[in-house]
């Protein structure tokens, strides 16, 4: 069975929505610290780099839950400088409260299409980005070659 370029193409921005998705740090309980996106400009990838058994330290592992502060002796200890002064610096809320996610490109942390684009554009080097747009180059360049009305090939190419 042939997938349509729609189904294809909400598969493909899967890792997108990865990419732009973000933990906002409550009790820290839901978050893997290894695992989830929860540093503010710090790739998942460094973070699993630096800690083994990723799956069971979580970001609670890091807070002093009694006074709602870091463990910055634990953090330091653990991170390279830069990430630990990443982590540090996320502020915590004096009222504990479940970890949520957020969208990490728009300032309001609400998802929008526009931003979607914005982050799928800045990824230069994936290969998601074009992976569609490759099968289907002849055709688009064969379609606007073809001598039909203009309202004929755009519904062409927004229905194909």
């Amino acid at each position: 069975m042939e997938l349509s370029v729609s189904v294809k193409s909400i598969w493909a921005s899967n890792g997108t929505l990865k990419e732009g998705l973000c933990w906002k740090v409550g009790r820290g309980t839901q978050i893997s610290v290894g695992n989830d996106n929860w540093i503010p400009d710090v790739g998942r990838s460094k973070i699993s780099a630096i800690i083994t058994n990723s799956n069971d330290f979580k970001v609670a592992d890091v807070i002093n839950q009694s006074n709602r502060t870091w463990k910055k002796e634990l953090i330091i200890s653990t991170f390279s400088e830069d990430v630990a002064e990443k982590i540090i610096g996320i502020p915590l809320a004096e009222e504990p409260h479940d970890d949520f996610r957020v969208w990490s490109v728009e300032a309001s942390g609400e998802f929008t299409v526009r931003s979607s684009y914005k982050l799928l554009q800045s990824i230069e080097d994936d290969p998601r980005v074009y992976t569609l747009q490759d099968g289907y180059k002849e055709f688009y360049k064969k379609l606007w070659l073809l001598n039909l009305p203009l309202k004929i090939k755009i519904t062409i190419w927004k229905i194909s």
